[in-house]
């Protein structure tokens, strides 16, 4: 069977067609031990979309989401992220910046013995005294910030309680209302669905698309559902054994690319 060829865009048209980026990526490489992990990765996501980056295991996901933040130190290539080029920032600058993202891990990274308001909480860390981190007496403003973030996510009623007692999903949501507290523009979530059942995995994806859509937050989750990614993606980005299969709509990501990206290499 002959080999489709993939839809890709340059970081550039992406641009063109949607409007400013909150992230370039131009010409980014990594490898490990000699193996090419990232192979001159190019692409873009547009401020104010919901955008998922997807592929086969071991295509190269965790590694860009990684060097996105220099978690992970590329070794050529530029990333900007909201005008900043990240991959030029010092070390105090790169924190800061680090600062301005919100991140949605697959491991929910709450403390458990916590309500789920003092979680979210936890996103005001950087702007709060001392003191009153240490007492635990965060602002009035800064907790009705995180009560309304709570109720964005439709935990309101759980607030209180403890992280412990919530369940996979919930606990998936304050991590979110926690990204959303910290007041970023930006969200990174790496797998976020992967340990949830359906019906939460749905929940999840709806509040991120929904945060795009309605609150302008930019969004790129890394996930392995093709099928969930088509339904709630505005823009899919693809890698395959390290390169760039696909950047584009996700109205585009067509059944047959769909195929092509997780069949087996050929030689």
């Amino acid at each position: 069977m002959k080999s489709i060829a993939p839809t890709t865009l340059s970081p550039y048209q992406s641009l063109a067609q949607d409007g400013p980026a909150a992230i370039i990526v131009r010409e980014l490489s990594k490898a490990f031990n000699g193996r090419m992990v990232l192979d001159r990765i190019s692409c873009a996501v547009p401020k104010g979309q919901f955008v998922v980056l997807l592929g086969p295991s071991g295509c190269g996901k965790s590694t860009l989401f990684r060097c996105l933040t220099r978690l992970v130190e590329p070794d050529t290539g530029t990333v900007v992220i909201n005008g900043t080029e990240v991959t030029a920032l010092k070390p105090s600058a790169l924190k800061a910046l680090r600062r301005q993202v919100g991140f949605v891990f697959q491991q929910f990274n709450l403390v458990k013995r916590f309500s789920a308001v003092d979680n979210v909480l936890a996103a005001r860390l950087a702007a709060t005294p001392l003191w009153r981190v240490l007492l635990r007496r965060f602002a009035a403003a800064d907790r009705q910030l995180a009560l309304a973030c709570l109720d964005s996510v439709g935990l309101m009623d759980q607030a209180y309680q403890r992280a412990e007692r919530l369940s996979g999903g919930q606990q998936q949501r304050v991590a979110i209302a926690r990204a959303f507290a910290q007041q970023a523009e930006l969200i990174l979530a790496d797998e976020p669905i992967s340990s949830l059942d359906p019906e939460s995995s749905e929940n999840v994806l709806q509040i991120l698309q929904r945060a795009a859509r309605e609150q302008g937050f930019s969004v790129l989750c890394s996930l392995h559902q093709v099928d969930l990614a088509a339904r709630y993606a505005d823009r899919i980005i693809a890698l395959r054994q390290g390169r760039l299969f696909f950047d584009g709509p996700a109205s585009a990501f067509t059944p047959d690319l769909r195929e092509e990206l997780y069949r087996a290499a050929r030689p």
